[in-house]
């Protein structure tokens, strides 16, 4: 009789465990969700804040590529931001 009360706990234990392992599963799928829309809300807010800082600034749409064009040639010319000049 003491091995079929053990396994019937055993099985109880084995119960248990899988509901937990589901409710982690499903808390992970969320959590996941959750992280794509928090991903996609920050990357509208950030190009929100950009238009934001262009308007603000009063450029020219011109100017600002103007403006991120030399910018982008003077890391190519300098070997990148982290480069430092030969003295």
């Amino acid at each position: 009789m003491v091995k079929k009360s053990q396994s019937q706990g055993l099985k109880a234990k084995t119960e248990k465990l899988e509901k937990e392992l589901d409710k982690v599963q499903s808390q992970k799928a969320q959590l996941v969700t959750k992280e794509k829309e928090l991903t996609k809300q920050l990357k509208a807010t950030k190009a929100e804040y950009i238009v934001a800082l262009m308007s603000e600034s009063g450029k020219s749409i011109e100017e600002l590529e103007r403006f991120a064009k030399d910018k982008a040639e003077d890391a190519t010319e300098n070997g990148g931001d982290g480069h430092v000049p030969n003295y």
